[in-house]
């Protein structure tokens, strides 16, 4: 029975505790009981708030948590919504929160301090929308104090609403659209099906070009096509010049991001977007800062760490650079990404697919 109930709910347990098997039961009966009233029996709560602990986002949890309308699950269904914003789980934390009429708390998210989280509450947005969606994408779109990641985001949130790919033309062609967004905008306008705005997109946002001058597809054209590992491999190591910023499995120099699990965490083309427009997706904690010394010196480079006393960064060729609080006249972050833009125009098409191809092979070992 327990066996049965442990498939059913998608449970990996090979032999549950006897508490474990209880919380089990007890959570399939109170399945069965839709207008059972917990606060009546204390440790049917208790029993019902063990299960659900241990079992985070599964099926299961769902029901229970709809069901017996458990609002003060609201905190872990919005971290388990930004942390998991393309997956099942994900997208029913999102739609649970707004069934509990707390979509305001997805709103709230789009400024987090981690603009990862950001762009998550936004994609979450954009796919539990309704009409006010596309006004508020439009808004966040054109709030230059967010990350740059989040106005991508919500820009490609836009453009699968109705009439978003329409939109996102008008913001070009007025000329409000923010310069930071012009590859992410024209990329979606490219790949739009309406004929006339791919036309406007070829004019007013040209698509980056590679060596040679030939422009590139869209990126969801290059995604689509398949490269060859081995060759990316070499490029990304030599041609590439990508392990002179970052690490696969402790080789390269660890400037940027540790690249080893990146194929894990990104899909092709997130990997082509982080490529074509760095700007785009710079991870938390890999913020670009400028430093202005006293003497009118400016250095940037990533934050390492900040006393009071100092403050060392390291840049882009892996220097790392000391400052003295009492010298430096100013320090601001940056909204440009340490990784140089243009990185495709040293690269044909083909070595541009096989380097994604390399990229797209560094997964978690299972």
């Amino acid at each position: 029975m327990i066996t049965g109930m442990l498939v059913a709910t998608g449970i990996a347990w090979a032999e549950p505790t006897e508490q474990q098997a209880r919380d089990i039961s007890n959570a399939e009966a109170l399945l069965r009981l839709p207008d059972f009233d917990l606060a009546v029996r204390p440790d049917l709560q208790s029993s019902l708030s063990r299960y659900l602990t241990k079992y985070v986002g599964t099926t299961r949890y769902f029901q229970l948590i709809r069901q017996f309308k458990l609002r003060e699950r609201s905190d872990e269904l919005l971290n388990l919504a930004l942390s998991k914003p393309r997956s099942t789980a994900g997208s029913w934390a999102a739609e649970t929160l707004n069934g509990f009429g707390h979509r305001s708390r997805l709103k709230e998210a789009v400024s987090d301090k981690d603009p990862q989280r950001g762009a998550a509450a936004v994609i979450l947005l954009g796919e539990t929308g309704d009409e006010r969606t596309p006004d508020f994408l439009t808004r966040t779109i054109l709030n230059t104090e967010l990350a740059t990641m989040v106005r991508v985001a919500s820009a490609a949130a836009l453009a699968k609403q109705r009439g978003g790919d329409e939109d996102l033309l008008r913001l070009v062609t007025e000329k409000t659209l923010p310069a930071d967004l012009n590859f992410a905008v024209g990329n979606l306008l490219h790949a739009s099906d309406n004929s006339v705005i791919r036309a406007a997109a070829a004019e007013y946002l040209p698509l980056p070009p590679v060596v040679g001058g030939t422009p590139l597809p869209p990126v969801s054209v290059l995604a689509a096509q398949s490269g060859n590992r081995d060759r990316g491999q070499k490029i990304f190591q030599i041609k590439g010049t990508c392990a002179a910023c970052h690490t696969v499995a402790g080789e390269g120099k660890a400037v940027g991001p540790d690249l080893t699990e990146i194929g894990s965490k990104l899909s092709k083309e997130a990997l082509y977007i982080s490529i074509l427009d760095p700007n785009a997706g710079i991870s938390h904690n890999y913020e670009n800062y400028e430093i202005l010394t006293q003497s009118g010196r400016i250095e940037t480079g990533l934050l390492l760490s900040r006393t009071g006393d100092q403050i060392d960064i390291i840049n882009a060729e892996g220097v790392v650079r000391s400052f003295q609080v009492s010298d430096i006249d100013s320090i601001r972050q940056l909204t440009i990404s340490l990784m140089p833009a243009g990185l495709q125009q040293t690269l044909t098409k083909e070595e541009l697919v096989d380097l994604v191809e390399y990229l797209t092979s560094l997964k978690t070992k299972q």
